[in-house]
């Protein structure tokens, strides 16, 4: 029977639903509840998750389930080797929709989410969505218009794949905004000077747009996403509207 780790479920024999050793029940006043494998395991899903990510999670099925939406906690694919952070289904005009939640907060490899996109589809989801938490994204949810912020590369990844900007969960105050990237372009220029024999010569530098720096906008999101439709291969993406 699947139970969801809370601060009043009792002390009993739990197990893992990826790979089905047992793990420990952790609760107190300053964490939020989750259960912990044992120093060591080899599960795929033994990461140590902050307090951050566990309480994002835990917003996200509390705020899909207020909408009316199916959602599900640490959706576990044993055969698939994964591990779904939130599993909702969303009804579509088009008919019901199975959405992979993924919460970032540190850094993760492009690739391993690439990977993760791929699994998913395999196993059945329409889309995956990659929200990133407001310490994670802190340069993003702060930065003024006129500031310059080195974007990471998972984060350029979402907005150039999905084209809906970058998702950032602030889940202590519940709230989504969207990001959006602008490019910041150096003009070329050419400099001057004398050469060991006296004679003037130079070089032309030529103008660059540049790749991880932007500037960033910011709009309020809202935790009732919509599936819009994709591109590079995905059939839908996930917009978190205002």
């Amino acid at each position: 029977m699947r139970v969801e780790a809370s601060r009043d479920l009792p002390t009993g024999a739990y197990q893992c639903p990826m790979c089905g050793s047992p793990v420990i029940l952790k609760r107190g006043r300053k964490i939020a509840a989750h259960f912990a494998h044992a120093p060591n395991s080899d599960c795929p899903s033994a990461e140590h998750e902050s307090w951050r990510h566990l309480l994002a999670k835990r917003v996200l099925h509390e705020e899909f389930t207020d909408l009316g939406w199916a959602a599900q906690v640490e959706v576990a694919h044993p055969d698939a080797g994964r591990r779904v952070d939130v599993g909702v289904k969303v009804p579509t005009p088009r008919g019901m929709r199975y959405v992979a939640v993924e919460v970032q907060d540190s850094a993760i490899q492009v690739d391993t989410m690439k990977a993760r996109v791929a699994a998913d589809r395999r196993i059945g989801y329409d889309a995956t969505a990659w929200l990133f938490t407001s310490s994670r994204a802190f340069s993003l949810l702060y930065a003024q218009p006129d500031h310059e912020v080195r974007v990471p590369d998972e984060m350029l990844w979402v907005a150039n794949r999905y084209g809906q900007g970058i998702p950032i969960i602030d889940p202590e105050a519940r709230t989504i905004s969207v990001a959006s990237l602008g490019s910041i372009h150096r003009d070329g220029e050419s400099r001057s000077w004398y050469d060991a024999d006296g004679d003037l010569t130079g070089v032309d530098y030529q103008g660059r747009t540049l790749r991880k720096t932007k500037t960033v906008a910011r709009r309020p999101g809202g935790f009732q996403f919509q599936m819009v439709p994709g591109k590079f291969g995905d059939r839908w993406a996930v917009a978190f509207a205002g």
